[in-house]
């Protein structure tokens, strides 16, 4: 995540409300928070209790994917480290973006089945504004942004 928002040249802070989707055991969810944004943590397993405790994290044991945006409200940033399959990640994030609820996106798009999906990757890239990168410590696993200032 930190390599993911230096490469944004930007980040969540005060006053930022964010979504973690797939959040246990709540890493992005800790390092949110600790920049000091509102994070509604999303997942079917529980935060780790020191993470939900922590101030501006609000917890929902729920499958994220089968939240509408409309559940969810305007968000600054959306980020999504689940595990799930490129397909249904890229149909989510569609029903994001055409909602017009959130400014920033950072998901991990998991390369798993095989053969692997390149298509949806492909999908992505195509998204207008945004980009797909292979992070420096990502082993099967792509970094899809899109920022609000680019």
């Amino acid at each position: 995540m930190w390599e993911a928002l230096s490469l944004a040249g930007t980040r969540p802070g005060p006053g930022t409300r964010c979504l973690d989707a797939g959040a246990s055991p709540g890493g992005w969810t800790w390092a949110l928070a600790k920049l000091g944004a509102e994070v509604s943590a999303v997942d079917r397993a529980p935060l780790d209790e020191r993470i939900s405790a922590l101030p501006g994290v609000r917890f929902l044991k729920h499958d994220a994917f089968t939240l509408k945006p409309e559940d969810i409200g305007p968000l600054d940033w959306l980020f999504c480290d689940a595990a799930v399959y490129p397909k249904r990640l890229f149909e989510w994030i569609e029903k994001w973006l055409a909602s017009g609820l959130c400014k920033n996106f950072i998901c991990t798009i998991k390369m798993q089945g095989s053969p692997p999906d390149f298509e949806t990757p492909r999908r992505f890239a195509a998204i207008p504004g945004s980009r797909v990168i292979h992070l420096y410590h990502n082993k099967h696993e792509l970094c899809w942004m899109l920022l609000d200032y680019l």
